[in-house]
């Protein structure tokens, strides 16, 4: 799935004139390899710790042509681990997204594709949306429409491996709303009605996942040069179709905080959000995650972070939970011709959802490379202006 998003990718690309004021790309691949004392974050009697190596890649490019703009984004990771009983992470996202229309009007599309495979998550998601917005002085109107295939499957504390079968199913989604619009400032509210049916009338352990959920939502976001800020809430009501499942009532919300002032730049992000799940008695998960991190510019090279966080999964209709916190330290060092030194150091102590307790120490040290052709050819034109003047 993923090598077909890709070759798609790489047609729209191809698509694009040679690069004008109206092209943008840009790109990063990180080589990355340190030492992980707990790969699979298990009790004292796992598998023990691992030497690894890792490359993470992105891109991103764009172009617009008066009221039509298209892009693609894509962005994959890979982590291999000596110890053999270390099983290989592997993710990769594609979004391609077009759009036809000015700000006053436009119809927009996007399609995501994703797949991950871990340890404990082997999953893959095929969304494509479809939204309409129109502007109405300082009143926007907008109506998205969204289809999805997806497949879950995921290690649990009964049998402490994956299903036989993957969970696959269809979701549907309506998402109407309007926005108020003022400078920097935005509030507005939206009501997302949604329904998912599965491959399998009854999971491998016999229980009916289809549900209804409607989920209205109210939100806000203010956003400037140095400061910008984001929030959301919602309630979520979802009806399941097996009586041995819940009903499900809770309130959900979603935060973020971007502040910079001089050398130090502080971000802060709080969320609670509703997860699909295997687990055979919990009809889904709800998740919660707490971060912040802090970072300070040293010098124009030289640049110091600390991170701290703290995340929690509650399965619905059970006793079962889990739950970890997480200190983080790193530096990062521009070497110059885009190239960039990092090395990060993570801890993490967390409580599975078996009971037991789990820690993990995380050292590592990487290389980044950027690339960014149309920004030099504009310097490089900039330069010749100037060269020609004198």
């Amino acid at each position: 799935m993923l090598r077909n998003a890709l070759l798609c990718g790489s047609l729209i690309v191809a698509a694009i004139h040679p690069a004008s004021a109206e092209d943008d790309f840009a790109a990063s691949l990180r080589l990355r390899g340190g030492f992980d004392s707990n790969p699979q974050f298990s009790n004292g009697s796992g598998i023990g710790g691992s030497a690894f190596i890792g490359t993470d890649a992105s891109m991103a490019a764009a172009h617009k042509d008066g009221d039509t703009s298209l892009g693609i984004a894509a962005e994959a990771s890979q982590t291999q681990y000596a110890n053999p009983q270390a099983t290989s992470g592997l993710s990769g996202k594609v979004i391609m997204r077009g759009m036809l229309g000015s700000d006053d009007l436009n119809v927009s599309s996007v399609t995501t594709i994703a797949d991950v495979s871990t340890y404990n998550l082997r999953s893959s998601d095929l969304i494509q949306s479809i939204k309409g917005e129109a502007k109405v002085g300082s009143f926007k109107l907008f109506a998205t429409g969204e289809g999805a295939r997806s497949s879950l499957n995921q290690t649990n504390a009964i049998f402490q491996d994956f299903l036989p079968e993957a969970q696959q199913y269809l979701r549907g989604t309506l998402i109407p709303g309007m926005a108020y619009v003022r400078g920097k400032f935005e509030v507005g509210a939206s009501i997302n009605l949604s329904m998912r049916r599965y491959a399998q009338e009854f999971d491998v352990f016999g229980y009916r996942r289809d549900n209804e959920r409607i989920q209205p939502f109210v939100f806000a976001k203010y956003a400037d040069k140095d400061f910008s800020v984001t929030g959301s809430l919602s309630q979520l009501r979802g009806t399941w179709h097996d009586p041995d499942f819940s009903n499900v009532k809770t309130l959900l919300y979603e935060s973020n905080l971007h502040w910079r002032r001089d050398a130090w730049t502080l971000d802060l992000t709080a969320w609670k959000r509703a997860n699909e799940t295997t687990f055979p008695i919990s009809p889904i998960t709800i998740d919660a995650a707490y971060t912040g991190k802090l970072s300070w510019t040293v010098t124009p090279q030289l640049t110091l972070s600390a991170a701290a966080g703290y995340a929690t999964t509650r399965y619905l209709d059970s006793p079962f939970d889990a739950q970890t916190a997480t200190v983080a330290f790193g530096g990062s060092y521009d070497l110059g011709n885009d190239y960039a030194l990092g090395v990060d150091l993570t801890y993490a102590r967390g409580i599975l959802i078996s009971g037991d307790k789990a820690d993990a120490l995380i050292l590592s040290s990487s290389i980044t490379k950027k690339f960014s052709p149309f920004v030099s050819a504009a310097a490089d034109d900039g330069k010749g202006s100037v060269a020609r003047k004198i």
